[in-house]
């Protein structure tokens, strides 16, 4: 038999080990909270970092590679729309034509860590508007249409690379310049009939055209521009149609705050993009290899001019026709002057 006071020390005893176990139950599900408060803070702010350099990263890459992609256009402005370790640049363009601007195009960018799913939500896409129309040499019975911008109905540029056989659907709207009104100013991309140096297009353009880009040959491979004649399934003989600012040409242009321009800054826009090995660089690697096969670093003699981009009033830009180096010129922007 139990003595009383034996059942009364039971009794503390119990009540003691259970206060302990509720204590320790309390300090354990403290602890845990707080290691997981500060792991997710970690993690997110980790997060955030990563986030952030790979924002940086990408937007100056796409920056690299609009300098010699895309003729005549700028960077206006973007938008960083952020995830958890991945994110969406949306990047604002816009064109000069002789100190007027215009609204080009939004650009959308996907990035994320390598390692990480693309989460953000946008995925991007494609967007053509094209038309058939006139404006061919020869034959108007069109095999491609010509392309306008999506977002603000404007005409885009086409260009010709030299010794390409089009089957003379090549586009001159030289003669339609001479048609507007003088209150308008017009960008014009002309493809010229072989490659000439720097310093030969500079002394053959006529005075009062204003060059704004220079468009270079970086074609080391022609069936991969799709440059042949080839019969589709059914032994249609399909030609090549002209490549477009958005795809397939490269070169260099005039900055919006100056007017100086050199072939080394293409090829410094090249080996910049060969030290940051970007999402680019096979083709900063192949760019660099076609212009020195030897491996080593391109010089500006290496450069070859296929075209320009040109910018002026009707007037100036009639002084072009009868070129005999001219074998294409299409037609771009038209603003008004004022």
């Amino acid at each position: 038999m139990t003595a009383p006071w034996e059942e009364k020390e039971d009794q503390q005893l119990a009540q003691t080990l259970k206060k302990a176990k509720r204590r320790s139950m309390f300090r354990s599900i403290s602890i845990s909270f707080i290691v997981s408060i500060v792991t997710l803070i970690v993690v997110f702010f980790g997060a955030a970092q990563l986030v952030e350099r790979q924002s940086r990263e990408a937007h100056f890459s796409e920056q690299l590679y609009m300098s010699i992609s895309s003729p005549n256009e700028y960077e206006s402005g973007f938008k960083d729309n952020r995830g958890f370790l991945s994110g969406v640049l949306e990047i604002n363009t816009y064109k000069i034509i002789e100190n007027v601007p215009i609204p080009w195009q939004e650009k959308w960018f996907n990035y994320n860590e390598w390692w990480f799913p693309f989460a953000t939500g946008a995925y991007g896409g494609i967007s053509n508007l094209t038309v058939k129309g006139s404006g061919y040499q020869e034959n108007e019975e069109l095999e491609y249409h010509r392309q306008y911008n999506p977002y603000n109905g404007q005409k885009e540029m086409a260009y010709y690379v030299p010794d390409v056989d089009y089957n003379g659907k090549i586009l001159n709207d030289l003669p339609a310049i001479t048609q507007m009104g003088n209150e308008k100013l017009a960008e014009l991309a002309l493809s010229f009939n072989k490659d000439y140096s720097f310093d030969e297009v500079k002394n053959m353009l006529p005075a009062g055209i204003k060059p704004v880009w220079y468009w270079v040959d970086t074609y080391d491979d022609p069936k991969g521009f799709d440059s042949e004649p080839h019969k589709d399934g059914v032994g249609k003989l399909i030609y090549p149609r002209p490549l477009s600012s958005s795809f397939g040409v490269y070169g260099f242009r005039i900055r919006p705050d100056t007017d100086q321009v050199e072939p080394k800054d293409f090829i410094g826009a090249i080996q910049y993009g060969l030290e940051r090995k970007d999402n680019y660089y096979s083709e900063y690697k192949r760019i660099s290899k076609y212009l020195s096969p030897d491996n080593s670093e391109p010089k500006a003699e290496n450069i070859r001019i296929l075209g320009v981009v040109v910018t002026g009033t009707p007037a100036s830009l009639s002084s072009l026709n009868g070129q005999t180096y001219i074998r294409g010129a299409a037609l771009g922007a038209v603003v008004d002057k004022y």
